[in-house]
């Protein structure tokens, strides 16, 4: 599954939600990521899905022959990858020291569109359970700052079949 590290992101929207572990009702924050990441990162979600996608630049075929700047059908638009996985997301912005780090989270309704150039907008959404008040309201003040950066970290032993608690 696609991974990044010290990447800038957007917080896009955040839902609000209570869910029940047991008899325990735990909070737990939808966020909605964006970020741009180079076409490459295509090549974790699938080893054949860039190539299904880009064609190489003839000028580079030589020199970097792995260069797939070209977008083969623009108007497919938005597509969908299906399935979720358990990663580690931690959130930095310009304004605290202390990294946001969040461990075993879902991510999923990954969504992306492939851009000619090689660069691909990518969406999805990160399940987490903020552990009390101040990292939910850190987490909030997140929402639409232009500065924010993350690190996402697949877990290895991540699945396509998460279940939800």
């Amino acid at each position: 599954m696609m991974d990044f590290e010290n990447h800038p992101v957007r917080v896009e929207h955040i839902n609000t939600r209570t869910e029940y572990h047991g008899d325990d009702e735990v909070l737990t924050l939808d966020l909605k990521i964006a970020t741009d990441l180079p076409n490459t990162s295509l090549d974790r979600l699938s080893p054949t899905l860039r190539r299904s996608l880009y064609d190489a630049d003839s000028a580079y075929d030589l020199i970097d022959p792995d260069h797939t700047p070209h977008l083969k059908n623009p108007e497919l638009g938005t597509l969908h990858w299906s399935g979720s996985f358990l990663a580690s997301m931690t959130f930095r912005d310009g304004d605290h020291d202390e990294d946001l780090p969040f461990i075993g989270v879902k991510v999923d309704k990954v969504s992306f569109v492939p851009m000619d150039g090689g660069t691909v907008p990518y969406t999805f959404r990160v399940k987490v359970y903020p552990e009390d008040e101040q990292v939910s309201a850190r987490v909030l003040a997140l929402l639409h700052l232009p500065d924010v950066r993350g690190t996402l970290e697949v877990l290895e032993d991540s699945t396509d079949s998460v279940e939800d608690h």
